[in-house]
């Protein structure tokens, strides 16, 4: 599997995964949406589209990540096309100074749920955006569009420690 930027070429694709993934609703945001994303990712096996991710990146200091869609076809899910995309997002989210990336999932979407825990997204009150960001989180909220029925899931990167002090051996 190989995850890319999304072309125009692929379009097509999206829609179709779109249409085959969310209500009439959220395939028309998704698809709407593709004209402002970043990251705007697919995942392709060689041969076709498998899922395809939409972020949005509101800049600021420091910037926040937002994962707005993802979505993959039907007939691949469960061989990790959503996770590899998410994955990257993330990474791309974290190069671009971002410190924090939020999700909004409605709340019976288990697949969602358990892929964004296991990648160590949080549940998260949406007054955080406040606490954390004051009047832009209040207007970068506003900006998400989460619906009454989403949960707000946050990941938030940390440094990894210090280095040791103690030298680790080097094979010869």
């Amino acid at each position: 599997m190989r995850i890319r930027d999304a072309t125009v070429a692929d379009r097509a694709a999206i829609v179709r995964i779109a249409r085959a993934s969310f209500d009439r609703l959220y395939a028309f945001f998704a698809v709407r949406g593709t004209r402002h994303a970043w990251p705007f990712l697919v995942a392709e096996d060689g041969t076709s589209i498998e899922g395809f991710l939409e972020g949005i990146l509101f800049r600021g200091t420091p910037p926040i990540g937002y994962v707005y869609f993802v979505a993959v076809d039907p007939r691949a899910r469960g061989m990790g096309s959503g996770r590899a995309l998410v994955q990257e997002s993330l990474r791309l989210f974290r190069s671009r100074g971002a410190n924090r990336v939020f999700a909004a999932v409605t709340e019976d979407n288990d697949p969602s749920m358990h892929l964004f825990a296991s990648l160590a997204f949080e549940r998260v009150a949406r007054r955080v955006l406040w606490r954390w960001y004051r009047w832009r989180g209040l207007s970068v909220q506003m900006r998400m569009l989460l619906a009454p029925h989403e949960v707000l899931l946050v990941r938030t990167f940390t440094d990894l420690p210090p280095a040791s002090t103690q030298e680790v051996p080097r094979a010869s």
